[in-house]
């Protein structure tokens, strides 16, 4: 006699078969990186936003409250989605995790798609990691993600910006801690020049994006735009 329990690997195998996969978001099966739900549920950051730190805002402003008075080096920053839920999730499954199938088929579609139609860049140049944090990873989450975009919007990808000194890990840190963690970490193999488009995963203050867009304005670089997957709002 069949019972619910003798069937189980049966219905498992059968789900394999048609759903071969887990959702990045709620970990269940499904035929794509995100179920349905968690694919209708990515906390999209939309529009307006401020058109210098990318932040949402309630109309379009070239600077809100939040970065009005900050010395930015860069010229933007957008991100295509909020850092929490499966936003989140998306980072953890890359940065964590090693699940590099989530940039071509998601990740970097998402952060071309927020990049002004016809914008064009003379380079596209990741947020290095320290050696130390590389050999540990395995992998920069930032290059993987700075060589999908690149492929999306028919730009070259450029490693000319190296770490020179370990920092601390960010997260515990306050925005003025950040900026003083940062500063004098990153340096130019060489000259850059053009229109530079900087990536990483993440955006919160904008410590490490300004610090890194300052570091390439010195080496030549005409101007700076920053976009990440995520950002915190």
């Amino acid at each position: 006699m069949l019972t619910a329990e003798s069937l189980t690997p049966y219905l498992s195998a059968l789900a394999d078969l048609f759903f071969p996969q887990r959702c990045v978001g709620c970990e269940r099966r499904a035929s794509d990186l995100l179920c349905l739900g968690c694919f209708e549920a990515l906390p999209r950051v939309g529009r307006p936003v401020c058109a210098r730190c990318g932040a949402p805002t309630a109309f379009e402003t070239k600077a809100c409250d939040t970065c009005k008075g900050v010395d930015f080096g860069f010229e933007s920053a957008r991100a295509p989605l909020r850092y929490e839920g499966v936003g989140e999730e998306i980072v953890h499954s890359l940065k964590y995790r090693g699940y590099t199938r989530v940039v071509g088929r998601l990740a970097a579609p998402l952060m071309a798609a927020v990049l002004d139609r016809g914008e064009r860049f003379d380079a596209v140049v990741p947020v290095p990691l320290h050696r130390s944090r590389l050999r540990r990873r395995g992998f920069n989450q930032a290059e993987l993600l700075a060589r999908g975009v690149a492929a999306a919007i028919n730009a070259p990808v450029s490693d000319t910006l190296h770490v020179v000194r370990k920092t601390r890990d960010q997260v515990e840190l306050s925005a003025a801690e950040r900026r003083a963690n940062v500063e004098g970490a990153y340096a130019v193999r060489g000259v850059a020049r053009g229109r530079v488009l900087l990536v990483d995963d993440v955006f919160t203050t904008g410590a490490t994006t300004s610090s890194c867009a300052a570091t390439l304005l010195r080496a030549g670089a005409d101007e700076v735009h920053a976009i990440s997957l995520c950002r915190t709002c």
